[in-house]
């Protein structure tokens, strides 16, 4: 495998994921109980697939294409779930 793709499978948070990139979902870090809740009620869950299909003009919001659905996260909320770029 070469370097830049070695570099582009290692895991990340959602807020580093570029426009038009997919990636599954791993885990979702620490945060506040509420948070957690809504993201799980919204589909975010380990092994699902996600991809950003838009970026605001200062990185936030992050949209999320998520089981046919468009999704807008707050940077700081993105920044909870962890990903592996697919």
């Amino acid at each position: 495998m070469k370097a830049a793709e070695t570099n582009s499978r290692t895991l990340g948070d959602l807020s580093t994921i570029k426009v038009g990139q997919r990636a599954v979902v791993s885990a979702i870090s620490s945060c506040p109980a509420e948070l957690l809740h809504r993201l799980v009620s919204m589909g975010l869950v380990t092994g699902r697939e996600v991809q950003v299909t838009h970026r605001g003009f200062f990185g936030s919001p992050i949209n999320i294409n998520i089981l046919g659905s468009v999704l807008s996260l707050r940077s700081s909320e993105a920044a909870h779930i962890q990903v592996q770029p697919i």
